[in-house]
């Protein structure tokens, strides 16, 4: 089970549109890290169930995992249905998102309504109604440092049962700093694993900048990238070297790049 007093430091792991995991495990076999999440849809695409992936990878690697679970496929019975098969599988926590939109979108629930149902189901009851076993999962919820509002937003995920946060990534010291101001001014309890992504290449950084909603990179780091494109990871551990006394853990978001999640986990637990 993840510690959360440790200074936990969780990586996310790739998905793909296919039932063969065996190249996600391997890469899982090969990552250094506290818990591993297992994404969800990214942009709406078809990926498998993160549920069954996290399972897998827990099997495979005996890491703890962290699936993600978002409101915009399923029904609220449904959502239920999953939160009980991930306990069942034995995954360790779980992701609360609202998630991207898709073609076409349920969203009976969004990211809060989400929690309080993980909660409940941890407290042994579906819709006021005891169930048979309770489930024990960590919840997770998200929040983004580059964008406006979500101090109030976290707040209301806190209210509703989180019990800890894996934020978007985070690019620059002033926007990290700007949102632990907040999060501390706020009074939010919680621990921040704050999010760091080890840019692999200026096409991808721009790729964000253009097309990823709420991920801002500076103009800095994307001239650094110019002059050289494998300082990714070192950028990361430059920032975090700035912020970790002020953090309660990370969440490395590596784009498949193992070495690079591998190297910054080393800075971090050294």
């Amino acid at each position: 089970m993840l510690n959360l007093s440790n200074f936990p430091v969780t990586v996310e792991v790739s998905s793909l549109a296919g039932s063969d995991v065996s190249a996600i495990v391997a890469e899982a076999k090969n990552l250094r890290a506290d818990a591993l999440n297992i994404p969800d849809g990214i942009l709406g695409r078809l990926t498998i169930d993160p549920i069954v992936l996290a399972f897998r990878i827990r099997e495979a690697t005996g890491i703890p995992t962290i699936a993600h679970l978002t409101c915009r496929d399923s029904t609220k019975l449904g959502l239920a249905q999953k939160i009980l098969g991930a306990a069942n599988l034995g995954v360790d926590g779980i992701l609360a998102l609202s998630g991207d939109a898709g073609a076409k979108n349920v969203f009976e629930i969004r990211a809060p309504g989400l929690t309080e149902l993980i909660r409940d189901l941890n407290s042994g009851e579906f819709l006021g109604k005891p169930i048979k076993s309770p489930t024990a999962l960590k919840i997770a919820v998200a929040a983004n440092p580059n964008v406006e509002g979500q101090i109030e937003y976290l707040k209301e995920k806190e209210a509703a049962g989180a019990h800890f946060v894996q934020t978007q990534p985070v690019f620059d010291f002033e926007t990290a700093e700007r949102f632990l101001d907040g999060v501390k001014k706020a009074g939010i309890q919680i621990p921040i694993l704050l999010g760091i992504m080890p840019l692999k290449s200026l096409k991808v950084a721009e790729y964000f900048n253009s097309k990823v909603h709420g991920v801002t990179i500076p103009q800095a780091v994307l001239a650094q990238l110019a002059a050289d494109e494998n300082c990714g990871a070192e950028l990361a551990i430059e920032l975090l070297a700035k912020l970790k006394d002020r953090l309660d853990g990370v969440h490395i978001m590596p784009l498949g790049r193992t070495d690079s999640a591998n190297q910054i986990f080393d800075f971090l637990k050294g």
